[in-house]
């Protein structure tokens, strides 16, 4: 991985001491004013939201009238990239009223733009421009929010999970649960719920039947691109992987910290999770079965603060890494080098996602700042 770009000669660069030139050039950002718990981006690639611990939702298109890809130019002589500085301030994001009592839980809504779902009950749809539309007003804690692209919402609350169409809010089917569900996941290829809880893990479909697994947690789980494979934390020490096709299971400990971002990098054929010293990862190729060095993709340099979010390119072989003291930065799974983007400020990074195309990274942190950086493929070799 090489970075290529370099900055324009103007004196008219905008200087922001506390980051590089090349987050400058490259980024829009924003100083909100509550801290940021998630991020979501929608299925038609129009906007990213930023959920806030106020109950809020900040919206960002993803289009800009001043991307660095029309900012770009190429010597001639040299074949160097060079980009200018904007000339124009970065547009204001737009602010929904307050749509949970806490920070919401936010999913890309199967229809337009995103579901934003409240602790308290409440669940809206919100559109890329701002227009909030409620879907349920129901007293009911919820816990956790998926949505399948294809029409269902999957919603857990106290004791159940149930499945919804989102136009309407009909409910479909239900699953009794011993207590509620942490974290819901949708399989990509046959669209089978996985269903989270503190002891065990259950995978299924209505009227198909479900399966359980001993694979227990408080945090984040993910499937695999193909749907082969599900990650997740298990809220202590490290992260499980089961592979669905026989059942086999991982178990890998001896974290820094309990992980609480997990990602499939689908070039890298790889699995990654936080909660190390530097990103913690390993071949699907050879899977950790029995032996945790099995399989180790050394990612990223090993330092003194704790990688607290990763993020796999949708198409690449890079994973964004995000540190308990706010620095971003990308590497090449398997490699040491990094290419630093954003430097540290002493607020973790609290969201970290990929755009669909793989062109913009999207970072919030815990002191309320957030950013769509934009990254031309011109900037990896």
């Amino acid at each position: 991985m090489t970075q290529t770009i370099a900055p324009a000669a103007t004196p008219q660069q905008p200087a922001k001491a506390a980051q590089s030139p090349l987050f400058d050039l490259l980024a829009r950002s924003w100083t909100l004013e509550a801290a940021i718990t998630d991020v979501a981006l929608d299925r038609a690639g129009k906007a990213a939201g930023f959920a806030l611990a106020d109950g809020r939702v900040a919206l960002m298109p993803l289009d800009d009238p001043e991307s660095p890809l029309a900012r770009m130019r190429v010597e001639a002589d040299s074949g160097r990239s060079t980009i200018r500085p904007r000339e124009k301030p970065v547009a204001q994001p737009i602010l929904t009223p307050e749509l949970a009592t806490g920070a919401p839980l936010l999913a890309p809504s199967n229809m337009i733009g995103l579901v934003a779902a409240g602790r308290d009950g409440r669940i809206h749809r919100v559109t890329p421009r701002g227009q909030v539309i409620s879907l349920c007003n129901k007293a009911e804690p919820i816990f956790a929010l998926a949505a399948d692209g294809l029409g269902r919402l999957a919603i857990a609350r106290d004791g159940r999970t149930d499945l919804h169409d989102e136009d309407g809010m009909a409910r479909q089917a239900g699953l009794l649960t011993p207590g509620p569900a942490h974290a819901l996941a949708f399989a990509p290829d046959d669209r089978s719920l996985a269903v989270a809880l503190k002891e065990s893990l259950i995978i299924g479909q209505p009227r198909k039947g479900y399966e359980l697994f001993p694979l227990g947690g408080s945090g984040p789980i993910g499937f695999s691109a193909d749907g082969r494979w599900l990650v997740g934390s298990n809220g202590k020490d490290g992260i499980w992987l089961l592979q669905r096709q026989d059942g086999q299971i991982a178990r890998i400990g001896k974290f820094r910290a309990a992980p609480t971002s997990v990602t499939f990098c689908r070039a890298a054929d790889a699995v990654f999770a936080s909660g190390a010293f530097r990103a913690a990862g390993w071949s699907l190729a050879t899977p950790p079965f029995g032996n945790e060095a099995t399989g180790a993709l050394k990612t990223g340099r090993s330092g003194l603060v704790l990688i607290d979010k990763v993020a796999a390119h949708p198409a690449r072989d890079l994973i964004a890494l995000g540190t308990a003291d706010g620095a971003v930065a990308i590497a090449q799974a398997g490699r040491a080098e990094e290419m630093p983007l954003r430097q540290a400020d002493g607020a973790a990074v609290t969201a970290l996602a990929w755009s669909a195309d793989g062109l913009h990274l999207v970072i919030g942190t815990a002191n309320g700042e957030a950013a769509l950086v934009t990254l031309p493929p011109q900037l990896f070799k």
